[in-house]
C-alpha cells in the first residue's frame, strides 16, 4: 500500500516537473525578451528590430538567425516571417533560406522530441487537452503525413503546436520532419524575397510578392472550412480504413 501511493506520488512529481519545464521553455523565454527588450520586440515591426539587432552584431549574424529560428519553433506563438525577412535582408535569399531552413529543421526536432520527453499529460494542460487530441487524431490517421504536411502548406490553417503533438503521436520522426520541412518551404521562401527585395528598395516586386501572397492567404481564409473539411475527411476516411479488417480477419493498419 506505501508502495502504491509512493510510486504514485513519485508520478505526480515527475509530471509537476515535466511540467514546469514546458512553461519555463515556452513562456518563460518570452517573458525574458519582454523584460529585457520590452514590448516593442513583439510589435509588428519586429522584421526591422530583428534587422537592427543583426546589424549590431554582423560578425556573428549568421549563427544567430539559425538560433533565433529556432526560438521560434520551439516557442511555437511567435511569428517566422519576421526572421526569415532579416535573414534575406543581411544576406542573400539562398544564404537566407539555408539558414533559416536550418533553425527550422532545428527546432522541429527539439519540439517533437521535448513533447516525447514530457509527454501527453503535459502537453494538453499546457495547449489543451481537445487541440492535442485532434491534432494526434489528424497524425496518426492513415494519411498523417499529407496532412502534416499540408497543415505547414497551407497558410492560415493553425500550426503552432503541429510538432508538440507529432512527438506524442504515433508518427515518425523522419517522416514527419521531411514532411514539415518541405510543407514549410514555400511559406518560407515569400517572406525571404520580401526581405530581399526590401534591402534593394526594390518595392515593385515586394508589392507583387505581397499581392500574390495576400490572394493566397485570402483564398485560403475563404475556403478555410473547406480546407478544413478535407483535412478532416481524408483523417476518417483512412482512420475507418486503417482500422477495418481484410479479407483474411487481420486489421490493417
Amino acid at each position: 500500500m506505501n508502495s502504491s501511493a509512493s510510486s504514485g506520488k513519485s508520478r505526480k512529481v515527475i509530471a509537476l516537473i515535466k511540467l514546469i519545464l514546458l512553461v519555463l521553455i515556452i513562456a518563460g523565454i518570452p517573458a525574458f525578451l519582454y523584460f529585457r527588450y520590452g514590448a516593442e520586440i513583439f510589435s509588428k515591426d519586429a522584421a526591422v528590430r530583428v534587422i537592427a539587432y543583426l546589424r549590431a552584431n554582423r560578425s556573428t549574424a549568421d549563427i544567430l538567425i539559425v538560433c533565433i529560428q529556432i526560438l521560434q519553433v520551439v516557442i511555437c506563438f511567435l511569428p517566422g516571417q519576421p526572421i526569415q525577412f532579416a535573414a534575406s535582408y543581411m544576406f542573400s535569399v539562398a544564404k537566407g533560406f539555408a539558414l533559416s531552413l536550418i533553425g527550422a529543421v532545428i527546432g522541429t526536432v527539439i519540439s517533437f522530441y521535448l513533447a516525447k520527453l514530457l509527454g501527453s499529460e503535459a502537453m494538453e494542460l499546457f495547449f489543451g487537452e481537445e487541440k492535442v487530441h485532434d491534432y494526434k487524431r489528424k497524425l496518426d490517421s492513415g494519411r498523417g503525413l499529407l496532412l502534416a504536411f499540408l497543415i505547414y502548406l497551407i497558410p492560415g490553417i493553425p500550426k503552432d503546436l503541429v510538432s508538440y503533438a507529432a512527438g506524442v503521436s504515433n508518427m515518425r520522426f523522419r517522416p514527419f520532419l521531411l514532411a514539415a520541412t518541405v510543407g514549410r518551404m514555400p511559406g518560407m521562401l515569400g517572406s525571404l524575397l520580401l526581405g530581399h527585395y526590401y534591402g534593394r528598395q526594390d518595392y515593385r516586386a515586394m508589392i507583387i510578392i505581397a499581392v500574390v501572397v495576400a490572394v493566397i492567404l485570402l483564398i485560403c481564409y475563404i475556403k478555410r472550412d473547406a480546407l478544413i473539411s478535407f483535412l478532416d475527411e481524408v483523417e476518417k476516411k483512412d482512420a475507418g480504413a486503417a482500422a477495418g479488417p481484410d479479407d483474411k480477419g487481420n486489421v490493417n493498419g
